[in-house]
């Protein structure tokens, strides 16, 4: 069985369509990237939204909770960050969402594994050479 497309208005097989769709494949991504397109910010939303759930398990009004409660700084180092909105921290063993970092503070404890012995370390080092 054949549909018309209701864009281009060519007969075609029903596996040239997205299932519950009138518009053909083609027809369809080209909308939908001159969609993309135009609407570059509502992408970014989308976007946004999808990742924080996703990846970290909550919601945009989680994050900006989240945010609020630290003032919109970074929860270590208590600086802003301008660029783009703070990291989510998450635990990597059990994905437990922690608290809002910069990318520094952010990439500081990916780089020491979350490791306490070595953050001591660390510390240790800077002190003795001050």
């Amino acid at each position: 069985m054949n549909k018309t497309c209701k864009i281009c208005l060519i007969e075609k097989s029903k596996s040239e369509f997205y299932y519950g769709t009138l518009t053909c494949k083609p027809c369809y991504n080209k909308k939908s990237i001159a969609w993309t397109k135009a609407n570059p910010d509502k992408v970014k939303a989308i976007r946004r939204k999808t990742k924080l759930k996703e990846k970290y398990g909550i919601s945009i009004e989680d994050y900006d909770k989240m945010c609020t409660e630290q003032n919109g700084v970074c929860y270590i180092c208590h600086k802003e960050h301008l660029r783009r909105p703070l990291n989510v921290d998450h635990c990597h063993k059990t994905g437990k969402v922690r608290k809002l970092l910069c990318d520094k503070c952010n990439m500081a404890l990916g780089l020491l594994d979350d490791s306490i012995e070595l953050l001591d370390r660390l510390q240790k080092y800077l002190k003795e050479h001050y």
